[in-house]
């Protein structure tokens, strides 16, 4: 059995890095060579535009030829000297024909500073603009006498005024000219910026266009500025992004009427909407060795009663479980930053070691305190009869479960670099039996990071640690043990089949767990991707990690469809110490989205 265990893998192995070989080189083909930097992260710089010196993919005709290469790529390298701050540095080159090489030689001289900066402000152009406007006190360009005189920073504080202008009730705010002297004696730079307010004005009525099945005070109720507050450009983004969530609209301007449309200095708020269809039906198939064929249906309306609020209808169905879901989500509830969920769902669970039939329902309270960060909270009751061989017992459970969760991914679906970090803590009180409580904690962590810029691999890790203290292991529900294995867990073992075993070899779960994954995954092209895996872990008995428990290790392949809604995922696993009689040679994984 571990030869066979091992072969699958061993092979894949092999075919996993034959697709990534590197083609052989072609002909020779012209180089730039930079001499003369010795400056931390100028030489970078400099030959980040190496590439850009001979775009094509044929070596050149004549020495004629590569010398007007060069000659450009010298305009290239003073210009980006330029751009880093120094204005007084010197370019110069040398050829080797025909071995296709030139050598520039860089005397970049020093880095010229930043000394006056000034800001003038008019209300109009020249020469109608009137008088000029002493610029806001809070008016900062965030360059300081003394720094380096870069040109992203001189461009990028140009942009920062005109922003801040924006957001202190000048919506027509623009740059005019931006003046720039240079001091060769000095080494400094003087910028001079020019802008026309394009005068003052306050939040107006909004004007909504567009409206067909969305009632007007579904989007009042998105709108975050208060009616006769100074413009702010921020609220009318933040507006924005608030009726994006809302998922009612496929399309949104928001914009600032015609200045001429102003009452004394009310301007009104256009909000331009195209809306969406409302409702949305979404079908879904998984296979899995151990659970079988799978399915999942959704229907959601998210303008239920027109009222802007989300009502979904769900239904799964496996080999394994069956069940049906009703939520009723409402944004904005008693806080523009709230989002109140509604739910109900009955199903049924059978399993090797128990059947479970139950039914729950609760409300969930999300808020999210900043970008990355999320709070959630909320009661909930699961009224359940579960069975355990011939014993069958009824249960009640109120239960209060708190989450927090912070997520710094850069893709949900297909995450290249960032973290993830779940906690959720849920306290059990059996209303029926009010000796019976238990307390559920659960952590997990995940971690993406990139191996290179341009390699297209990605390292993907995850730690999944779960306790269940209060109640000996017979006084918690089988449902609510905490298990291993299985395509979420660890792959290449059944469901749940990983951990404590009764005396007939079925899993009785326990009151800890610990599992994680390693993958490396690789983007091969547009459409295709492969990954390789090892997944570890056990659950124990105890309510505390026994480390002296057997550790259960699977590996092995998969590969990775990219779809515009995300990856179909295809795995392939084995477990490396199977225990006789108890697991299975290879188990298959089918499902949409990452693994983890």
């Amino acid at each position: 059995m571990a030869r066979a265990g091992w072969g699958v893998p061993g092979l894949v192995l092999i075919l996993f890095a034959g697709s990534f070989s590197v083609p052989a080189a072609g002909a020779a083909m012209p180089e730039a060579q930079i001499r003369g930097v010795e400056i931390q992260g100028l030489r970078e710089v400099l030959e980040g535009h190496s590439p850009a010196f001979w775009q094509s993919t044929r070596p050149p005709e004549s020495e004629a030829a590569l010398r007007g290469a060069a000659r450009r790529h010298e305009d290239l390298l003073k210009r980006a000297l330029a751009s880093e701050g120094y204005y007084g540095a010197t370019v110069s080159f040398a050829l080797a024909w025909p071995e296709l090489v030139t050598v520039f030689d860089v005397v970049p001289g020093p880095q010229y500073q930043m000394d006056a900066v000034a800001v003038r402000i008019w209300e109009r152009e020249d020469p109608s603009g009137g008088p000029e406007i002493t610029p806001p006190q809070s008016l900062q360009s965030g360059l300081e006498r003394g720094v380096p005189a870069r040109a992203v920073e001189v461009i990028g504080a140009e942009e920062a005024l005109v922003a801040q202008l924006t957001e202190m009730g000048y919506p027509f705010a623009r740059a005019l000219t931006r003046d720039a002297l240079v001091d060769h004696d000095r080494h400094t730079m003087d910028v001079t910026y020019r802008l026309e307010s394009g005068g003052r004005y306050r939040f107006g009525p909004p004007r909504m266009l567009g409206l067909d099945k969305v009632r007007p005070e579904v989007v009042r109720r998105e709108i975050s500025w208060l009616e006769g507050a100074w413009y702010d450009q921020r609220r009318v983004k933040e507006t924005q992004e608030k009726l994006q969530k809302t998922g009612l609209f496929s399309l949104m301007q928001l914009y600032p009427a015609a200045q001429a449309e102003a009452e004394e200095d009310r301007l009104p708020i256009c909000l331009e909407l195209t809306e969406r269809p409302h409702r949305t039906v979404s079908l879904g198939l998984q296979y899995r060795t151990d659970e079988g064929i799978g399915a999942a249906a959704d229907w959601e309306h998210r303008n239920f009663m027109r009222l802007g609020r989300s009502l979904r209808l769900s239904s799964q169905v496996t080999e394994l479980e069956q069940n049906f879901g009703v939520n009723y989500v409402i944004q904005d509830f008693m806080n523009s930053r709230n989002t109140l969920t509604l739910h109900g769902k009955v199903g049924q669970l059978d399993t090797d070691f128990y059947q479970s039939r139950r039914i729950d329902i609760g409300a969930w309270m999300e808020h999210p305190y900043s970008s990355h960060w999320n709070l959630g909270f909320g009661p909930a009751l699961r009224v359940s009869r579960v069975k355990q061989r011939s014993e069958a017992q009824n249960y009640y459970l109120l239960s209060f479960p708190v989450e927090i969760s912070g997520d710094y991914r850069d893709d949900r679906m297909d995450p290249q670099r960032g973290y993830r970090v779940v906690n959720r803590m849920t306290p059990f009180l059996d209303v029926h039996d009010a000796g019976t409580w238990f307390v559920k904690d659960e952590l997990t962590l995940s971690w993406f990071t990139p191996l290179g810029e341009v390699s297209g691999y990605t390292l993907a890790t995850r730690l999944h640690l779960g306790v269940a203290a209060g109640a000996s292991l017979s006084t918690v529900p089988a449902d609510e043990r905490m298990y291993a294995g299985g395509g979420g867990s660890i792959r290449g073992y059944a469901y749940q089949e990983v951990g404590p075993l009764d005396k007939y070899g079925e899993p009785t779960g326990g009151r800890s767990v610990t599992d994680w994954s390693l993958e490396l995954r690789k983007r091969i092209n547009e459409q295709f991707g492969l990954v390789v895996f090892v997944d570890g872990g056990a659950a124990h008995e105890s309510a505390f990690f026994d480390f002296g428990d057997s550790i259960q290790w699977g590996a092995g392949i998969g590969v990775r469809y990219y779809t515009p809604i995300g990856p179909l995922r295809f795995d392939v696993a084995v477990p490396l110490n199977p225990r006789e009689d108890i697991d299975s040679s290879v188990q298959f994984y089918i499902s949409i989205g990452q693994a983890f």
